[in-house]
């Protein structure tokens, strides 16, 4: 397909939407820090190949992610903003592939920009684009996966289906097998749907096995020969098998998680996108019916494994943004009730009340921006819905959706981001040269952002409620955390031989930590916003800033 100038116009666009407020969010923990601290620690120690965190090889998630980060790092250095970058990338490359994709199958290039546009101010695609994760770059290679396989398939096009198997390969060197099961059965499903031949033939190119077998398996093989069982435990096992067969967080094993997730995530689109739902389904077209496959498919595959995890359905974004652009043109074109354009309108302006509401329970940062934009924007939606000019009003939704969500994310996510991170305890840690201890929190970004040493306590769950022991996960999950920890037991031990220490209790373990056996042998501390500190046997005072 020829690519269209607007498509790298909207790629630079959004790239700069994605980056606002990059530079001041700081890495968070326990997720983002572990991806930061692996890939600085690649850089640092120069293998490229074996991801290691903490000095200790580790099996996680696949290179990709890694290699992508310590590039950035090696290009821009070590900062926050750099940590970010791919996500930033790799958001941008989406929308401006979805735009590409469906002005090329419509012909039509406001199709593209309507859906692009849905894409790339969802709710949840622009947070995750602020990220430190594997989503967004697995996102993209699964629309890539998608698109050629969907012009393979319904034209019988071998190029275009090693094209998609190279990109399964990338996505499966940044997420694992998934990358290739779950596209593998939507796309079965689909050809199913057909009963073709010809379409099943094509699905399994031997050119594209072939493809996918040259680009994704030299790294796995590596690891293999390498590091042998301990890769295939770890990865396959603990990090594949066991995430599906048994659930890391028993307390959202819950039937309608991922419908959850689906209302929230589409925001401000989600009425859209059940309206191109139900409108569709008369025109049976091989487009809708790809992007149901590819869509519902996706939510029920994740609904039928033990752990739920928010991001997992993250790629149906892209089919149901496709659903959603039906959705608006279906209810927007002339001839239509003027009451059904509330169906965008309505959640619209429900995400845009939650931001002006939310920034009441936030007291930190300055929201006159907000309540401008806001303000505005909703004067705007309702001139051009009362005035009909309704293809305007698409406009105020995905502009004053990308204003208020800027403000938001300035004002108001990083004050609270940062209660996720190490930031609030880096000037006491950075003076400290002992051995630091973290009461059953997992604060990578300390490592990250010192370099300092960082022990783990696990607490005694023994002695905590009821309610607190429900949450407990299986102890297989145990495996996956490879900072070394001491029991309560063995850091009194520690405080007994006369150590010079530093202990720091996370605010959120406050409640278990009086509980524990450590707390009578301490006095004084000091508090930052995140946490209480202590030093124990010091020979130095030091003072929490």
């Amino acid at each position: 397909m020829k690519i269209s100038r607007l498509t790298f116009v909207l790629f630079v666009f959004w790239l700069a939407f994605f980056m606002v407020a990059n530079n001041v969010l700081p890495v968070t923990d326990p997720v983002e820090s572990n991806y930061a601290l692996t890939a600085k620690e690649m850089v640092l120690s120069g293998d490229w190949l074996s991801p290691q965190i903490y000095g200790t090889y580790w099996y996680d998630k696949p290179i990709m992610i890694y290699w992508l980060i310590a590039l950035a790092f090696k290009v821009f250095g070590f900062a926050d903003w750099v940590v970010r970058l791919p996500s930033a990338i790799f958001g941008a490359l989406s929308v401006a592939t979805m735009f590409q994709a469906m002005r090329s199958l419509s012909g039509r290039w406001l199709v593209g920009l309507v859906g692009s546009s849905i894409l790339g101010t969802s709710l949840m695609f622009w947070a995750v684009a602020h990220g430190v994760i594997t989503d967004m770059v697995l996102l993209y290679t699964s629309l890539m996966v998608m698109v050629f396989a969907y012009d393979g398939l319904n034209n019988n096009s071998s190029k275009s289906m090693i094209v998609a198997y190279v990109f399964s390969a990338l996505g499966v060197l940044t997420k694992g097998p998934v990358a290739l099961v779950l596209p593998g059965l939507i796309l079965l499903v689909y050809v199913a749907l057909y009963r073709s031949k010809q379409m099943l033939l094509r699905l399994f190119d031997w050119k594209g096995i072939l493809a996918f077998l040259i680009v994704a398996l030299p790294w796995y093989l590596y690891m293999y020969s390498t590091h042998g069982q301990d890769f295939v435990n770890g990865f396959l096992g603990l990090h594949n098998v066991t995430r599906a067969t048994q659930s890391e967080h028993p307390e959202d094993n819950v039937w309608w998680y991922y419908i959850a997730i689906f209302l929230g995530a589409s925001l401000p689109w989600t009425g859209a996108v059940i309206y191109g739902i139900i409108a569709g389904f008369k025109l049976r077209h091989k487009g809708y019916v790809y992007s149901l496959c590819w869509g519902i498919g996706t939510v029920l595959f994740y609904s039928l494994m033990a752990t739920k995890y928010p991001l997992y359905t993250f790629i149906s974004l892209v089919p149901f943004s496709a659903l959603g652009t039906l959705g608006v043109l279906k209810a927007l074109r002339p001839g239509r009730s003027r009451y059904v354009p509330w169906i965008i309108i309505g959640p619209t302006l429900l995400l845009w009340v939650a931001y002006v509401v939310a920034s009441f329970f936030a007291p930190w940062g300055y929201y006159g921006l907000l309540y401008v934009f806001a303000g505005v924007s909703v004067l705007g939606l309702l001139w051009f819905w009362w005035s009909k000019q309704r293809y305007r009003l698409i406009s105020v939704v995905v502009i004053g959706t990308m204003l208020t969500s800027s403000v938001v994310v300035v004002e108001g996510l990083v004050p609270l981001i940062k209660q996720r991170s190490s930031v609030n305890i880096l000037p006491v840690v950075e003076k400290y040269n002992g051995d630091v201890y973290y009461y059953n929190g997992y604060s990578t970004s300390v490592v990250y952002y010192t370099g300092h040493k960082v022990i783990r306590i696990k607490g005694d769950s023994s002695r905590w409620d009821d309610k607190d022991k429900l949450k407990q996960r299986s102890a297989e999950w145990d495996k996956k955390y490879l900072m070394e920890q001491v029991s309560e037991e063995d850091f009194v031990k520690c405080v007994a031989e006369g150590k010079q220490l530093m202990l720091v209790v996370p605010k959120g373990e406050r409640k278990h930590f009086r509980q524990s056996a450590i707390a009578p042998y301490l006095g004084e501390y000091s508090e930052t916003d995140t946490a209480e500190i202590y030093i124990l046997n010091k020979r130095q005072s030091y003072i929490a800033e």
